[in-house]
């Protein structure tokens, strides 16, 4: 009976002393997190670059989303316009010099459009993407995949006044 007594006995002080470390390490100041920024992970700078970077990104893509609308339209317009010179072609009286003349002006207009598309405004496309493509390989290269400090991170979105751009926020060390 005697060792079942102390046995409850030692039972009782483990467990008092457990509690009283749990108590003890509640009061404890928090450790401080020592920051090792290497070349993969961001320092605040980066984040920063990287954030504006990505808006970069975004607002490059909604311009070149509105320029391959504005092409999609100048291209139905040449399309229309071959198809009116073919139904006209068909109809014209080779003997109407003004007919002629009015005809001929039409297809110097649909080749002076086609003139413009390739020479202008394909060029401006193909610069357009390039531009884009080079700012995303920027941002893979510089952004993508890096480490980072969570801190670090908010106090960049909460500076430039944005919201977090990230699917879900804490994606962070």
């Amino acid at each position: 009976m005697r060792n079942g007594i102390w046995l409850m006995t030692a039972a009782a002080v483990l467990l008092a002393g457990q509690a009283l470390a749990q108590t003890a390490g509640d009061n404890q100041p928090e450790a401080e997190v020592i920051k090792i920024y290497d070349e993969n992970t961001l320092t605040p700078d980066d984040i920063r670059a990287c954030l504006k970077t990505d808006q970069d990104i975004v607002a490059m893509e909604a311009q070149l989303a509105d320029y391959e609308k504005t092409l999609a339209g100048f291209q139905q317009e040449i399309r229309d316009l071959a198809a009116d010179l073919d139904r006209r072609r068909k109809q014209i009286d080779g003997t109407d010099a003004k007919a002629v003349d009015a005809y001929n002006k039409r297809v110097d207009r649909h080749g002076a459009m086609i003139d413009r598309y390739n020479t202008r405004f394909l060029p401006t496309l193909a610069e357009r993407r390039s531009k884009l493509n080079a700012a995303i390989d920027t941002y893979n290269t510089d952004c993508a995949d890096k480490a980072y400090f969570e801190e670090d991170w908010l106090a960049a979105v909460e500076e430039m006044g944005i919201e977090d751009p990230r699917a879900q926020a804490g994606g962070g060390k």
